[in-house]
């Protein structure tokens, strides 16, 4: 069943309107009729199912039904180094999916991508957009936030109860992600970093080590970014949640 996100809080037989690209998708590629079923997610992450009716020359949709919201039993923020293109779109869509709650994109001396100040509000809108489409197909009940690009001396400013750090080397140092969640049963937030194409350089990984980040190891195997992103993010994810 396809899912919406809407503005402002839904009420029960009151109808709700749709903005002019969700009205495309519904009227012109789902090719949806009068009294089909959607989702509808609320800004106060109320999940509804809602019947489609044409009001006034428009169509709208009607909630009937209240629903429970699945909600991720840990918080986890992945501080991803900026990557290429489609590598990147793919890393900001596959995590959504998989249960991060934001991304904070980093700038490191490594990284190949230049972003100019000029492109980034554009740039912004269009990763949330992805995520936010993310979040619909798969049924979460709440948005992945985006933030601004960041150099790592700024990531002091996000709060978590546990910060790792997983790069090249860090399997011959860190603790194996398995173990460090069989052993830290009780965390609730976690930020977790993933480097560029490069790597981090060592002057780079002394910063996170003194802002707190402890070494994880993702396995044996030096993974491409966005498939150490993925892992990451879908390891803490299913071992928290089970």
């Amino acid at each position: 069943m396809q899912q919406y996100f809407v503005s402002g809080t839904i009420r029960l037989q009151e109808p709700v309107l749709f903005n002019d690209q969700q009205l495309h998708h519904i009227q012109t590629v789902l090719r949806m009729k009068e009294r089909g079923q959607i989702r509808l997610v609320d800004e106060t992450s109320q999940v509804f199912i809602a019947e489609l009716h044409h009001q006034d020359g428009c169509m709208v949709a009607i909630p009937i039904r209240k629903i429970e919201a699945v909600t991720n039993r840990i918080s986890i923020t992945l501080a991803l180094a900026l990557i290429k293109g489609e590598r990147w779109d793919y890393a900001l869509q596959k995590c959504s999916e998989l249960g991060v709650e934001s991304i904070q994109p980093l700038i490191t001396s490594r990284c190949v991508v230049k972003l100019k100040a000029s492109d980034l509000q554009k740039k912004r809108q269009r990763w949330n957009r992805i995520t936010m489409e993310a979040c619909e197909q798969c049924q979460r009940a709440d948005l992945v936030t985006v933030n601004e690009p960041c150099a790592i001396s700024q990531l002091s400013a996000l709060s978590a109860n546990v910060k790792l750090l997983a790069y090249e080397n860090a399997d011959a140092t860190g603790e194996h992600i398995v173990s460090f969640v069989k052993n830290h049963p009780n965390v609730r937030s976690i930020l977790v970093a993933i480097g560029p194409e490069g790597g981090f350089t060592a002057s780079e990984v002394k910063q996170f080590h003194e802002q707190g980040f402890q070494n994880i190891s993702l396995g044996r195997r030096i993974l491409r970014a966005e498939t150490a992103a993925l892992s990451a993010v879908n390891l803490l994810s299913l071992l928290y949640e089970n």
